[in-house]
């Protein structure tokens, strides 16, 4: 059981990794096209990947006799709602303030796992998580960027793309005793796929000018990167940590990428650390760790 614990600690990790370095390849893909044609094709592409996997046998699927429905609304919070509504937000206000409202995920789903998963967490737990997300907050803050009160709209929409991460990893975890990881991962993708795929249409995107974006090298490296590592690789990583550990533990680790952001600007973009910088990675990491050790420990 504790082997399965760490393997589940492993796997949020690595998810979190490989979204801290997404935001160098969407800066390149929504540079040369919108952020719905992006999401279009990151999901097509995505599950086309999942599903060729499934049609030779390299995953297994088993719906049969279970609540599909359950599914359903889990991909209508994620991926669907939460994309959607973080797109919509990010018209009205920048990335960084962005990520100073989304570095309120974790208590949100700290709330909720409380009320709806009856789960265990003690004041000290509270605490580490609370050091945590101030350790982001003090990284966007000591960079000059503080909310902006005035883009409402945006702080709202980016807010309720929150809401719908914390609702979909709660749900996540309260349904993984019915469905494994990659069925639920295999749903997800389908779902995105249908919803952005129609709302593309509906929107008059053409397959012709779709194929003519994969002739820049550039794009085409972006869009893969977004499609199977960061859309479709985290959401079997996420998945599969929701089914070993607590979503309250699982929600703290969101805040990983953030350091992994600043490392790839500073190596890729030849961007500089800052003291801020190095403050606040120690007290996300630090909030990380007491949340997990206090909430062994309580057990």
């Amino acid at each position: 059981m504790k082997n399965n614990k760490n393997f589940g600690y492993l796997a949020v990790i690595l998810s979190n990794i490989i979204i801290g370095l997404s935001f160098l390849f969407t800066k390149t893909a929504v540079s040369i096209t919108n952020p719905y044609d992006t999401l279009a094709m990151r999901f097509t592409i995505s599950f086309g990947v999942i599903l060729l996997a499934y049609l030779f046998k390299i995953i297994k699927l088993n719906f049969k006799g279970k609540n599909i429905l359950k599914l359903v609304i889990i991909s209508i919070f994620f991926p669907s709602g939460f994309f959607l509504l973080q797109s919509i937000g990010l018209q009205f206000i920048n990335s960084s303030e962005a990520g100073i409202i989304s570095a309120l995920s974790p208590v949100l789903i700290l709330i909720l796992s409380i009320i709806f998963l009856k789960e265990n967490v003690n004041f000290k737990q509270i605490i580490s998580i609370i050091i945590s997300i101030f350790g982001v907050i003090f990284i966007f803050y000591m960079k000059g960027n503080v909310l902006n009160f005035n883009n409402i709209k945006g702080i709202i929409f980016i807010f309720l793309s929150c809401v719908c991460v914390a609702i979909a990893s709660v749900l996540s975890r309260k349904y993984s005793k019915e469905f494994t990881p990659i069925e639920i991962c295999f749903f997800m993708q389908l779902f995105g796929f249908l919803a952005f795929f129609i709302l593309e249409i509906y929107k008059g995107f053409g397959i012709r000018s779709g194929f003519n974006l994969f002739s820049n090298t550039s794009f085409t490296i972006a869009i893969v990167y977004l499609a199977i590592p960061c859309t479709l690789l985290t959401a079997i990583l996420n998945n599969y940590a929701l089914s070993k550990v607590e979503a309250s533990k699982v929600g703290v680790f969101a805040n990983i990428s953030t350091i992994v952001s600043i490392v790839a600007g500073a190596l890729i973009l030849k961007e500089q650390i800052m003291y801020y910088h190095i403050l606040g990675s120690i007290l996300i990491i630090g909030g990380i760790i007491g949340n997990c050790y206090f909430g062994n420990k309580s057990k």
